[in-house]
């Protein structure tokens, strides 16, 4: 009689997974027949997404726009007063001179830039 395992194997079919890579090993054939199932799984995918992305990027682009409109509509002359008063005192800041913030400035721009075209590749060499 032979006696149980305390824990249960991990795999379950030890014996059909390495006959299985023996022969995908040992095969000199590339494709292996399936009797069309590769088809039919290729045939029942969904469309591919990139015409979604596209969509997604003009809604929230179009959604963007109306709600900047719904705020400049509603804010109406204070708004522009508040946001030209905003830039005169941004203006009125910049003037100070602070020692090493315009390199500092321009180094971080550049980094910004660099992660950015960089995350911009990225994205681009995934999507292909």
């Amino acid at each position: 009689m032979k006696t149980p395992e305390p824990f249960p194997s991990p795999d379950p079919f030890p014996d059909d997974e390495l006959r299985l890579d023996r022969m995908l090993r040992e095969s000199s054939q590339t494709y292996i027949d399936d009797a069309g199932f590769t088809g039919r799984i290729l045939g029942a995918l969904p469309p591919s997404r990139r015409r979604a992305d596209y969509r997604r990027a003009i809604l929230l682009l179009g959604a963007t726009a109306l709600g900047c409109g719904c705020v400049a509509l509603a804010g109406g002359s204070d708004l522009v007063a508040f946001l030209s008063a905003m830039v005169e005192r941004l203006a009125a800041w910049s003037m100070l001179p602070v020692p090493g913030l315009s390199a500092a400035f321009t180094v971080g721009v550049l980094a910004c830039w660099a992660l950015a075209l960089a995350a911009g590749w990225w994205a681009w060499m995934r999507a292909r």
